[in-house]
């Protein structure tokens, strides 16, 4: 909303009547999608409330510590935070950059199989290089693959709208909705071989977006091994290559390999500093306020109604949240599309992630040559069985990433020590465990496997603390525990999400339960172009006022 004097800005406690709420805007859940939801909208003049049902902001943005150790919950890197990318845009224009350093990285990655160990630079050409001269009999299938991917990522920005900061709030071009269109999958495989031929714009990403990664190198390669050391990011993103759409293996894989961007002090500090910079612009945020209810009245959503009773009225209520839960649980059924709460019910969704955090006391400098910042760990190069072994209750063949978060962010560990972590995708129904009576036996076979790469870790841990996928499905209120929303499969590409503006009036949604996409570079131009919309259906509002 345009500058207003500060009384309009300055909350007003929520009224009985709905008629007269007590605030423009209200923000459920306050992870990075919902807190940059709602410092868009207090910087615009917004009276905007943001409720959080745990003691804390930040979702799985959110970092703590213990005796000088910092751990971040989620995030481990920032990607496409480049000049000119949409993120980054975001930051400057919120005036986010000008509060917390981002700190730039080229990093390596370590793929590790019991036989081999491969490191991949962070820079596509190089990478390419390293891998041809492993490969030499698949230079060429390198250099289509990796080059086909890059025009994926490009055409994202291009011609998916989501995937575009608005340049007004609520921005429509004139071909979005055309656009939007040849999402459909049956469409844009109609239209891909003739968009192929014209060279269109996109004709790349039409190709590819009903496929798998597996799909996708199995096109370009031919050696098992190199596909196997191809598809290491899985662990990491948390799914099989059978699996993984083509699409989102690419954004990740590509951006992964160019620079990257780390939060002084962490992505709990960014959580900090969102926070921060809403309460400064006159926003409030309830902690310990979970919503059970969202209220409708004559088809138009006007409020919330949290676990203990409070309400809370609004004008526009946006959902940072589970959309899963908010379509199916929080909403009368009556005034939900009986396709979408369908789709919603039944769609896939990420898996949970097992976490071991741990301090620990020594110097890496000496392991420098057998251990990176990212180091995924296989015990064979069948990707997905790896991946399949730990919800089947195989721990000891379970493939899973070991983090060094100090190797470029000192700052998290006291001097001359380290901060990593240990993660394993799984799923909150893993076969035969009981999470809070095995959680420890658990970690303690990761902790003995790392071994390979740090020798005597066991001797070095100064603190060590366990998160399970039970302890992250009850600090999120996620559906399955889920880390990242929706399953990065083909099916729930952005056409597959529930959109950011709802079919109920006055309802919207932000984060990784819509488009674009999970990761924190997406759930904050999410939530960014999701204010927008509210403020543009809000009338009067046809530019930003930053």
């Amino acid at each position: 909303m345009p500058a207003e004097p500060p009384e309009f800005r300055r909350p007003a406690p929520a009224g009985p009547d709905p008629r007269q709420p007590g605030y423009d805007a209200i923000v459920t859940g306050a992870g990075a999608g919902g807190l940059t939801t709602a410092l868009t909208l207090a910087q615009q003049g917004a009276r905007t409330l943001v409720l959080e049902k745990n003691p804390y902001v930040g979702g799985y943005a959110h970092g703590d510590g213990e005796q000088g150790f910092r751990w971040d919950h989620g995030g481990h890197v920032l990607l496409g935070y480049r000049l000119g990318m949409p993120t980054r845009r975001v930051f400057e224009r919120l005036g986010i950059d000008r509060r917390i350093a981002m700190v730039p990285d080229l990093q390596t990655f370590q793929c590790v199989f019991p036989d081999e160990r491969t490191e991949i630079p962070a820079d596509l050409t190089t990478a390419a290089e390293r891998l041809s001269e492993q490969y030499p009999a698949e230079r060429d299938g390198i250099t289509r693959l990796l080059l086909v991917m890059e025009r994926m990522v490009a055409d994202l920005d291009v011609v998916v709208p989501s995937f575009r900061i608005a340049d007004h709030p609520g921005e429509r071009r004139l071909l979005d909705g055309l656009l939007e269109q040849f999402q459909r999958p049956w469409l844009g495989d109609a239209v891909a071989p003739l968009a192929g031929r014209l060279r269109l714009p996109g004709h790349t990403l039409l190709t590819y977006q009903t496929r798998t990664l597996q799909q996708l190198l199995d096109e370009h390669l031919r050696d098992p091994a190199l596909k196997a050391t191809l598809s290491m990011l899985c662990v990491g993103i948390g799914t099989a290559p059978s699996e993984l759409s083509a699409v989102i293996a690419s954004v990740f894989l590509v951006h992964a390999l160019r620079p990257m961007w780390m939060p002084e002090g962490g992505f709990g500090r960014l959580a900090e500093v969102l926070r921060a910079m809403f309460l400064e612009a006159g926003g409030t945020i309830v902690t310990g306020a979970e919503v059970e209810r969202v209220l409708v009245t004559g088809g138009r959503v006007h409020g919330v109604r949290t676990v203990d009773g409070r309400e809370y009225r609004a004008r526009a209520v946006v959902c940072a949240s589970d959309a899963r839960r908010l379509y199916t649980e929080q909403l009368p059924a009556g005034v939900v599309p009986r396709r979408l709460r369908s789709d919603v019910g039944t769609a896939p969704t990420t898996p949970a992630f097992f976490q071991v955090q741990l301090g620990i006391d020594t110097d890496l400098a000496e392991h420098a040559a057998s251990v990176k910042r990212l180091n995924f760990v296989y015990p064979h190069r069948d990707i997905d069985k790896a991946m399949a072994n730990f919800p089947l209750g195989n721990v000891e063949e379970a493939a899973y990433y070991l983090y060094v978060a100090t190797f470029h962010q000192p700052e998290l560990a006291p001097t001359g020590m380290h901060s990593i972590k240990l993660e394993c995708p799984t799923r909150l129904d893993s076969v035969g465990i009981d999470w809070d009576r095995d959680k420890d036996a658990i970690a303690d076979v990761f902790i003995r496997r790392t071994e390979e790469l740090i020798p005597d870790l066991r001797r070095h841990v100064v603190v060590r603390r366990v998160v399970t996928p039970l302890d992250m499905a009850r600090r999120t209120n996620n559906s399955d525990g889920a880390f990242a929303g929706w399953a990065f499969v083909p099916q729930m590409l952005t056409r597959g999400r529930p959109q950011q503006r709802s079919p109920l009036p006055g309802l919207y949604l932000a984060g990784h339960w819509t488009t674009p996409a999970a990761g924190l570079p997406w759930v904050v131009l999410s939530g960014y172009n999701t204010a927008g919309m509210v403020l543009a259906d809000a009338g009067g509002h046809p530019r930003w006022a930053h």
